[in-house]
């Protein structure tokens, strides 16, 4: 599967527009039929073109003071961040 940009998008509607069958649309942008009906319903729906939404989880800061602590118990401990993870629980709910 590719990812698709907003370009691609409009290129797809405008396709779709013009009578071009959602298997051949699907297979020229290596997607599945059901994400092209996806967009195009939506695009129908709203009377627009669908925007891409960022991927990924977001960013969680944490503070210097955190930041701080875990590299103190890496350095005391010389573990993995799974391991190390689980020490600072184990810390914590003493």
């Amino acid at each position: 599967m590719r990812k698709l940009n907003e370009r691609k998008i409009r290129w797809i509607i405008r396709e779709i527009e013009k009578g071009r069958r959602i298997k051949e649309v699907a297979e020229i942008q290596g997607i599945t039929r059901v994400r092209v009906w996806q967009l195009y319903r939506e695009y129908m729906s709203r009377g627009e073109i669908p925007e891409l939404k960022k991927s990924g989880r977001k960013r969680v800061e944490i503070s210097k003071e955190e930041r701080e602590f875990v590299i103190e118990q890496h350095k005391l401990h010389r573990v993995g961040p799974v391991a190390l993870e689980k020490k600072i629980e184990r810390i914590h709910e003493k």
